[in-house]
């Protein structure tokens, strides 16, 4: 049941497909993308990108491609995987001005630090780092780069492509979060973004899907659907846990959504694929 109640009355036309894709870049990526052309006929552009997040997977092909090459570059050139990979990751947080990082570590703050709610919510928007954030950004960061170096020991092509799609799929999960939780705030991303609709939602997962699946099929064999689920599972855990503890989603918990999901993908990719090449 979606717990974000769709407004009365018909919906305005959506923009067209390109300018959903400038917002899509424009709020995933640092990237200067002109978003102005999405203000169309009284629609707000908060509203716009709701509807526009069913291609957040298909930016996500892009930010994963741009760490891809970075990764094959660097191997090339015979840099050790445990340095490729530790650059290619770094190239894909600059690319995101590491946006979803600091939703994770304000996050992770927030919970580990806060006792009541309205505690959690007044840390989580504290920009200062604590422990709690410092620790789960060191954990989940060295988890993704480990398990990105094991795989280009060993076949570089198969990195490359669990990089892209442990990109694409984690950043199909933000309109499902959106759309199935309550935002924690009135004034938070949740009331400015609008929620994404049924269809929009389960288009962009099987967009996200398809486009992951077809970067580690031939690697990871039928293998796909457990690092699918596996990245599914990483972002339900902190979506649960944030329904949990503060009665919805925030910003912060999209970015925490995305690194679990970016992770485990990664993590279970790493597991499926040297197993292949045993």
């Amino acid at each position: 049941m979606n717990a974000n109640p769709e407004s009365l009355g018909p919906e305005p036309d959506a923009p067209d497909m390109a300018t959903q894709f400038r917002l899509a870049a424009a709020f995933l990526t640092r990237l200067p993308v002109d978003n102005a052309s999405a203000i169309e006929d009284g629609d707000a552009p908060q509203a716009d990108l709701a509807r526009a997040m069913w291609l957040f997977p298909v930016v996500g092909v892009g930010i994963g491609g741009v760490g891809a090459i970075a990764l094959a570059v660097l191997t090339w050139l015979a840099v050790p995987p445990a340095v490729a990979a530790t650059l290619a990751i770094g190239v894909v947080i600059w690319l995101t001005g590491a946006l979803h990082e600091d939703g994770l570590a304000d996050l992770a703050d927030g919970f580990g630090g806060g006792q009541a709610r309205e505690q959690k919510l007044d840390i989580m928007r504290d920009s200062r780092l604590g422990t709690y954030g410092v620790l789960s950004l060191a954990v989940i960061t060295v988890a993704k780069i480990a398990a990105l170096a094991s795989i280009a020991v060993v076949d570089t092509g198969a990195a490359a492509g669990a990089l892209i799609a442990a990109a694409a799929w984690s950043r199909a999960m933000f309109a499902p979060t959106m759309r199935w939780l309550p935002p924690a705030r009135d004034d938070g991303l949740g009331a400015l973004a609008g929620t994404p609709n049924e269809g929009e939602t389960w288009k962009g997962l099987a967009l996200g899907a398809l486009l992951a699946a077809l970067m580690l099929i031939t690697p990871a064999g039928g293998g796909v659907l457990l690092i699918l689920a596996a990245g599914g599972a990483g972002a339900f855990v902190v979506g649960w846990l944030a329904l949990r503890q503060i009665d919805g989603y925030t910003g912060d918990v999209l970015g925490g959504v995305q690194q679990a999901a970016e992770a485990a993908v990664l993590i279970v990719a790493s597991a499926v694929i040297i197993g292949n090449a045993a």
